[in-house]
């Protein structure tokens, strides 16, 4: 009978499926970005599971015939065989498509009740070889199937695809246009397959030859490395497009933000100058009454200047830590000084809110202590102002203790709690972010940025500190810092503690009539400014606005101190001073020439002060801080005390 045996036709579907997968599977084991395309897995299983699968047909409908000589028993273990390892390419090739219709596994039950199908169609498999109820061989070596057959061989494949083509279909618009055609052509082939060879009773052997035209069809339109670049590209720029809505959005809630933060306060100062012009009049004598009046309004004027002043520090400093150029600048100083300072501004706010202000600090903590002591008062007060502004009644309170006392180093605890608001426990998590101001439909009529904590944050974390955050909505919140300082142990007991150049000088009244300033400003209302400031001190003011025109009063006339701004068109102010000392005729050159700038960034200073400015100023100017610097670069005989 050899003799006249040939392959059945049947086969030869197979056989040419069987050639080109293992092509198609040597070229795909071979592709280097395999490793990075999250479906590739699943597909390498259903690569290999289905070319098993075809070895396993071949096999079963090449040698399976007793009177080939095959024994009955190894044809009836490969007609077993070859069934389930086509009910495995099904359930693979589901899993493949669940890894893109599904990633979010919504419909993990699908692939549950696909399992106990497949373990129940196995158990009966298993079990039909001693009982031979789905499939067995008759004596005379015919090959017979049970009425089972169908049921139980081709449920599981056709639940597996028709689930998977169902999901498919519900999930498709989660998917790309290629995907979905690819998907769907994919599945529909292996479905195809399987649902004729059932028809057919298996005389028609499609179902592995599809299944293999549906994964030439996946891995050619899915998994090639061309693809996955364009999805990396696709996802990029989606992701590209997100950060660009969600930073137009950042740039127009902030711009939304200062807007209402900046024009509030500019509106009290328009309001309350236009109220002083109406009092005072042209040529109209001002009445004791009205003096009264005016002088509120000048009080409302400067609370509204410093609240704006108070929203451009805090854009600068979110500036200055965002591109690096905020420094710590460790110095000595005094920490009783430091909360002392803090006491006196915080009482004023907290009485003026009818609140209770409560400050107590461990005195066992050493008091000479090395760090940012600028730093350290802009972290206490942001955290103590929040306090005041979101506290309505009861108290607010301000404890510094410390944590891990050594040698040399002392870990600084700061907390600050009140009886405010609070904080909902969902906007914690988001409390140190950029401009998050929460609750504002509660919180309307609260000036704020937005800004404070995450500067506040920012500078701890410069610090090596950190800050933790308890709240219960509607009873009050506490913030509490840890910050390592270094104990400064070369201060003898009752010395300052400072290096001198950092400590704080309090400024005795005093005049200065025999002495001439020149003020130099492009800007006719800073010139106003500061000569009404220097008036105080009843000494002669001259100004002048523009460099060329100082450098011709220079030559005019000797002065006892300069005060120059930077910014101004033409010739600036550093090169105002480099052209005057450069100048014989100058009648200054040992003149103290004073840096006044809007130029408020750390490290400016002594910047001004390696170009040969004797002092530097910033603005807005502040009176005291004027007259300290005109008392320390006015020699002695020049001043009278008041």
């Amino acid at each position: 009978m050899l003799h006249n045996y040939t392959i059945p036709p049947k086969t030869f579907f197979e056989i040419a499926s069987f050639g080109y997968l293992l092509v198609l599977y040597l070229i795909s084991f071979n592709d280097s970005n395999r490793e990075r395309i999250r479906s590739y897995k699943y597909f390498r299983f259903l690569e290999t599971n289905m070319l098993l699968a075809l070895v396993v047909s071949i096999l079963t409908y090449v040698f399976s015939y007793p009177e080939l000589g095959t024994p009955i028993a190894v044809c009836t273990v490969l007609r077993t065989m070859d069934s389930i390892m086509c009910v495995m390419a099904s359930r693979i090739f589901v899993i493949y498509l669940m890894e893109y219709v599904d990633n979010d596994k919504r419909y993990k039950w699908v692939g549950i009740v696909g399992n106990v199908l497949f373990l129940t169609y196995f158990v009966l498999m298993l079990l039909n070889l001693p009982f031979k109820f789905i499939l067995w061989y008759a004596p005379d070596g015919t090959y017979m199937h049970g009425t089972l057959f169908v049921p139980i061989v081709f449920s599981t494949p056709v639940y597996y695809l028709t689930s998977g083509i169902i999901m498919l279909i519900i999930r498709m618009k989660t998917l790309g246009s290629r995907e979905q055609l690819a998907l769907s052509v994919a599945s529909l082939i292996t479905l195809l397959g399987t649902v004729i060879q059932a028809a057919t009773d298996g005389a028609i052997l499609l179902s592995l030859p599809f299944g293999t035209a549906g994964i030439f069809v996946l891995y050619f339109s899915l998994e090639t490395a061309d693809y996955h670049d364009l999805i990396k590209s696709n996802e990029k720029l989606i992701i590209a497009e997100q950060d660009a809505v969600k930073a137009n959005r950042a740039k127009s809630d902030f711009l939304a933000s200062m807007s209402h933060e900046i024009r509030t306060p500019l509106n009290a100062v328009l309001g309350m100058d236009e109220l002083i012009i109406s009092e005072v009049g042209e040529n109209k004598p001002v009445e004791p009454a009205a003096a009264a009046r005016i002088r509120e309004y000048a009080d409302n004027i400067k609370d509204a200047g410093q609240i704006l002043l108070s929203v451009i520090n805090d854009i600068l400093d979110l500036t200055k830590v965002e591109s690096g150029k905020m420094e710590i600048n460790a110095a000595p100083y005094k920490l009783h000084e430091l909360t002392d300072d803090i006491d006196t501004l915080i009482r004023i706010k907290a009485e003026q809110k009818e609140l209770n202000y409560i400050q107590k600090i461990d005195p066992s903590i050493p008091d000479h202590l090395i760090g940012d002591e600028l730093r350290i008062r802009q972290i206490m007060i942001n955290l103590l102002n929040n306090a005041v502004k979101y506290t309505d009644s009861g108290e607010v309170r301000l404890e510094v203790s410390s944590q891990g006392v050594t040698e040399d180093t002392v870990n600084l605890c700061i907390s600050v709690e009140d009886t405010g608001i609070g904080i909902k426990s969902e906007d914690i998590p988001k409390l140190f972010g950029d401009y998050q101001r929460f609750n504002e439909e509660h919180n309307r009529g609260i000036e704020g940025t937005g800004l404070g904590l995450s500067i506040v944050k920012r500078m701890i974390g410069l610090m090596n500190g950190q800050i933790r955050v308890s709240s219960e909505y509607g009873k009050g919140s506490t913030f509490t810092v840890t910050i390592p300082q270094t104990i400064n142990r070369e201060v003898p007991e009752g010395a300052d503690g400072s290096d001198g150049q950092d400590a704080r000088v309090e400024i005795k009244p005093y005049l200065t009539p025999d002495c001439e300033y020149l003020v130099v400003d492009d800007n006719k209302v800073n010139l106003i400014i500061a000569s009404r400031f220097l008036d105080v001190l009843t000494g002669r003011v001259e100004t002048a606005l523009s460099g060329p025109e100082a450098l011709k009063k220079m030559k005019e006339k000797k002065y006892d101190i300069i005060f120059m701004d930077h910014m101004m068109p033409g010739m600036n102010g550093v090169q105002t001073r480099k052209n005057a000392m450069e100048d014989p005729d100058n009648l200054n050159i040992g003149t103290p020439m004073i840096m006044m700038t809007a130029n408020a960034l750390r490290g400016v200073r002594e910047e001004y002060l390696e170009m040969g400015f004797s002092d530097y100023l910033s603005k807005p100017l502040d009176i005291n801080e004027l007259k300290r610097v005109v008392r320390l670069n006015l020699p002695q005989e020049k001043i009278k005390e008041a």
